[in-house]
């Protein structure tokens, strides 16, 4: 039996999903901003124990690996090292780009996923939308504002998240945009495509990896406190 736990604590949700020999199980997804550190643990514990499960059950993890929320990002991580230190569970990582681009399944045929990353800055990639799944066709990048714009072709869905950053700007050229989908408006079972993602690859041996080697990806390098930036472009 394989069964597959996704997590996604990328954004301001934590999402988690599961797939049990190949075939959804069950999703729960809670909006806690800023919270993921004190709500991981039990919601995880709670979200098994509803679905009849231990811990020593799971087989698979598949991690949300980023671009996204730098501190939930690292949350999420250290929370799968820990659940997987007394066990063999192999680990996955999914990038956050496809798993937003999943909000475009059903509406359009090429989406790009779009991420604020602050300071006028954008993490994005573009995706092929097939009948049940998202296809890449670009790397996950970071960049400016205007490159983002430069990027995006007409027949476009764009599938965006701002992060819950309430005065975000970035994507405000997009209004009116018929083919533009917010995470906010259009949800997103983040931790059961993560679990999707992870079943359907459970045979590629070199995707999983053991938790201790399993990275985030923040696609950009961060500055030693001292720097008054904080981040700089990667």
């Amino acid at each position: 039996m394989s069964v597959v736990l996704g997590i996604d604590t990328s954004s301001t949700d934590l999402s988690i999903g599961l797939f049990r020999d190949g075939q959804p199980m069950a999703s729960y997804s809670r909006l806690i901003k800023n919270s993921h550190a004190e709500h991981i643990t039990e919601a995880i514990t709670a979200f098994l124990h509803a679905n009849g499960l231990q811990s020593g059950d799971i087989t698979h993890i598949a991690i949300a690996a980023g671009p996204g929320s730098f501190t939930g990002l690292r949350i999420g991580f250290a929370f799968v090292k820990g659940f997987c230190m007394a066990g063999v569970t192999k680990v996955m990582t999914v990038s956050s780009l496809a798993v937003l681009a999943s909000a475009a399944l059903g509406r359009a045929t090429w989406a790009v996923a779009a991420i604020d990353a602050r300071r006028n800055e954008v993490f994005w990639a573009r995706f092929r939308v097939d009948a049940t799944q998202v296809v890449r066709e670009s790397p996950d990048t970071a960049g400016t504002e205007l490159s983002f714009k430069n990027f995006l072709k007409g027949d476009d869905a764009v599938v965006t998240d701002t992060l819950g950053y309430a005065h975000s700007t970035v994507f405000n050229f997009l209004a009116g945009r018929p083919n533009a989908l917010s995470v906010e408006r259009t949800p997103v079972e983040r931790g059961l495509c993560c679990a999707a993602a992870g079943a359907a690859a459970l045979s590629d041996g070199p995707l999983w990896k053991n938790a201790a080697d399993a990275l985030p990806e923040y696609l950009r390098s961060f500055a030693p406190p001292s720097s008054p930036k904080g981040l700089t472009a990667s």
